[in-house]
């Protein structure tokens, strides 16, 4: 079972550094953020073990600036939302916006001649996900759809290896940037291994649409990449956020090590979701 930290009706927890930090609470930490309950707008039901704590990976959710992570009255779920609009820099970040976080392309004549239209600022949304706080396997995997499949600890939607008009192609990743994300239909999102937020490594990339998290490349419990992943890049281990008891082993999925298109990129993920999807709104 993941580490639990205390959430009661507005309770005040720290904030830890996102990508893969200790989760000690330090209660010497004066900079805080609120967690709150959900009200009864917030889905209910019936599941096998409801919670009054939540998993201290939702901390590093909460402590991007445009993401938070409420809990259910019920205890069942957690709702992310999020703006959309990432916590670091890219190429798709207009110039002269005053968030600073702007940065030239690599090659940029080749970006320019390939780059999605639209920059990060001039999209309006609310991606919004609910889940189970103790998601389940299903019995049939499901294929993911077109649009956004996770949220990531950025804030950013998380999108599949596909393209409204097929796979995504030597073109489009021409015009993504350093992150493996562009824009486009009405978003800024990431195909690849957004490299601000997990490169070749075990940290935390965000959350699927079917409840289970997803890390970087490599495996918290082997310091090396995993061997016997899914057909999901799926498989059951030890965490960041898990104890070191054989039980306390869970399940989730890390982004596909094979490289797309021979060359240095990684698509988040290629495969099916092994849980029930619960769709980002």
């Amino acid at each position: 079972m993941a580490r639990l930290i205390n959430l009661s009706a507005m309770a005040t927890v720290l904030l830890l550094s996102a990508c893969g930090s200790d989760s000690t609470i330090d209660e010497s930490v004066d900079d805080v953020t609120e967690v709150p309950i959900a009200d009864d707008e917030s889905p209910t039901g019936a599941c096998s073990n409801p919670v009054t704590e939540l998993s201290s990976a939702f901390l590093d959710f909460v402590a991007a600036p445009n993401v938070t992570a409420v809990l259910s009255e019920d205890g069942c779920f957690v709702t992310l939302e999020s703006d959309g609009k990432p916590d670091h820099t890219s190429s798709y970040w207009d110039a002269g916006n005053a968030s600073g976080l702007y940065v030239e392309p690599e090659d940029s004549e080749l970006f320019d001649r390939r780059r999605s239209p639209g920059d990060i600022e001039d999209y309006s949304n609310l991606f919004e996900l609910t889940v189970p706080v103790e998601p389940e396997l299903a019995t049939v995997s499901s294929a993911t759809p077109l649009g956004a499949i996770g949220i990531a600890i950025s804030g950013t939607p998380i999108f599949n290896d596909s393209e409204g008009n097929g796979d995504v192609s030597a073109g489009v990743i021409d015009g993504f940037d350093r992150n493996g994300a562009h824009t486009g239909p009405q978003t800024y999102h990431y195909h690849l291994e957004p490299k601000a937020i997990s490169f070749d490594d075990d940290k935390l990339v965000g959350i699927m649409s079917d409840g289970f998290l997803i890390f970087g490349r490599r495996c918290f419990s082997t310091v090396d990449y995993p061997t016997d992943l899914d057909e999901s890049n799926g498989h059951v281990s030890h965490t960041l956020y898990t104890g070191s008891n054989p039980e306390d082993a869970e399940y989730h999925y890390h982004i596909s090590n094979e490289q797309y298109l021979n060359a240095e990129n990684y698509l988040i993920f290629p495969g099916n979701f092994q849980g029930t999807p619960n769709g980002v709104n």
